[in-house]
């Protein structure tokens, strides 16, 4: 018997919750060495829906997610070769734990696009054509598992590995795409996308390719309604497999017999084409794409206040910037810098500033970079065994298919009430509401929070 539509609608407000945490890419991993939170990558501005999936699949955000057109102020080198980590949360800020909420099923893809460079904002433009996947998964039948799900148990971190050989060196945009089916049914086809953009430098690749000899395409452009990557009812028992991963096949780059001592080379290289717009050696302290420099030197009264005054500029120029992973480099910098030179010029100390020239380091790798101890262990990349090798690819048969497909933009439906009532579609785990159109609607919050930006300083 078909439940009343007073417990549907019941059940769909006690269950929304649990569809509502999303993700976000917050922080990349070179060789497990952290980058910090937020830096090299175009995370969203706004904190309150930095975590929600993209509107559409047409829409221009489909490329490197909102705000990803933009370029940040900082691109991180990276070796051909080497192992990257990407770190996706539910809440940017770490305010509470966990990567994407359990009901979320479905696929993770890393794509890479070659860009002229990041200081001009046309030869920076993540929406277009160029984009090339570099490794994708859907469900892996042996072990019954989404690639959300390997995501969520290895505590938010994916790893791949670049080839070491085949990808020219240069500017790349480096895209991380989620594509979740929770919110599929054979009623409604609302799948939801993720996604987010890092900013590399990749240099001492053994041999390159140039973008022509690497099939690309556009992105949006790259999804389409009737792919059955975005079509599976994944509450339909037996599950219709195997799953294909929507998008492009990915990109085999080409072997090379010397693979492992060109890696070592390149490791050892890395350095010595870095880019203009990687983080300086000068910068004190980061936060996000941000750094705090060393303040004018002083030997008078008012060059000391005058010295104060630009930490504290400095300082507001890192909490607007701030990322939605957070400002604890800002507050770092005027409690560990600022407050510190305010003190000296009311202590009549005018000759400075205190500790000339020495870097800020809080012993948070979130902040600072680095090896995160706290981190869980970083797994190893998912294409390393097949890395410059050929991958056994799941060929995508074309099949015509009318279908309406809306890709969720929230963590809420809602619609005029009419007699179709929500469907609870049974499943493992989590119970799942999907609310059809015409139905009641159901409105959530989602849990990326904008932070309360605190600034303590002097009166001057």
């Amino acid at each position: 018997m078909m439940p009343s539509p007073a417990l549907l609608l019941g059940l769909a407000a006690v269950l929304a919750p649990l569809s509502t945490a999303h993700t976000v890419f917050t922080t990349l991993f070179v060789n497990d060495v952290s980058q910090g939170d937020g830096t090299c990558i175009r995370m969203p501005h706004n904190g309150n829906t930095c975590t929600f999936p993209i509107a559409g699949l047409d829409s221009p955000d489909m490329a490197c997610g909102k705000d990803g057109q933009n370029a940040v102020a900082f691109s991180c080198p990276v070796p051909a070769g080497a192992k990257l980590t990407f770190e996706f949360r539910a809440w940017a800020d770490k305010s509470n734990p966990g990567a994407i909420d359990a009901s979320h099923k479905g696929s993770a893809a890393i794509y890479l696009k070659a860009v002229a460079n990041m200081s001009d904002g046309a030869a920076a433009g993540a929406a277009g054509d160029g984009w090339f996947k570099l490794w994708a998964e859907g469900y892996d039948e042996a072990a019954q598992l989404w690639a959300t799900d390997k995501l969520i148990a290895n505590n938010g971190l994916l790893s791949v590995a670049l080839p070491p050989a085949g990808l020219a060196d240069g500017y790349y945009l480096l895209r991380t795409e989620i594509l979740t089916l929770q919110n599929v049914t054979n009623n409604v086809v609302s799948p939801q996308v993720f996604v987010g953009c890092a900013q590399l430098f990749v240099q001492g690749s053994s041999s390159a390719s140039t973008s022509s000899e690497i099939p690309t395409v556009a992105i949006p452009g790259h999804l389409h309604a009737a792919d059955p990557g975005l079509t599976l009812n994944i509450y339909q028992q037996p599950l219709k497999l195997p799953y294909v991963v929507a998008g492009p096949p990915a990109w085999i780059p080409p072997t090379t017999s010397n693979s492992k001592s060109t890696s070592t080379k390149q490791q050892q290289n890395a350095a010595d084409n870095t880019p203009s717009d990687a983080v300086p050696a000068s910068c004190l302290l980061k936060n996000g794409n941000w750094c705090g420099y060393e303040l004018p030197s002083y030997t008078t009264e008012t060059g000391c206040w005058d010295s104060a005054a630009n930490c504290w500029a400095q300082a507001d120029a890192c909490y607007k910037s701030a990322p939605p992973s957070g400002y604890a480099g800002c507050a770092a910098w005027s409690k560990r810098k600022c407050q510190v030179v305010a003190d000296a010029c009311s202590a009549r100390a005018f000759v400075g500033p205190p500790a000339q020239g020495q870097k800020i380091v809080t012993g948070d790798p979130d902040v600072d970079g680095g090896v995160d101890a706290g981190v869980a262990k970083i797994p190893a990349a998912v294409n390393a065994v097949n890395a410059g090798a050929a991958v056994q690819q799941t060929v995508s048969v074309s099949v015509s298919v009318s279908v309406s497909v809306s890709v969720s933009a929230s963590a809420s439906a809602s619609a005029s009430a009419s007699t179709t009532a929500a469907v609870v579609e049974a499943s493992p785990g989590p119970a799942v509401v999907v609310v059809e159109p015409g139905s009641a609607s159901a409105s959530t919050s989602d849990g990326c929070q904008q932070p309360q930006r605190r600034r303590t300083r002097r009166r001057l």
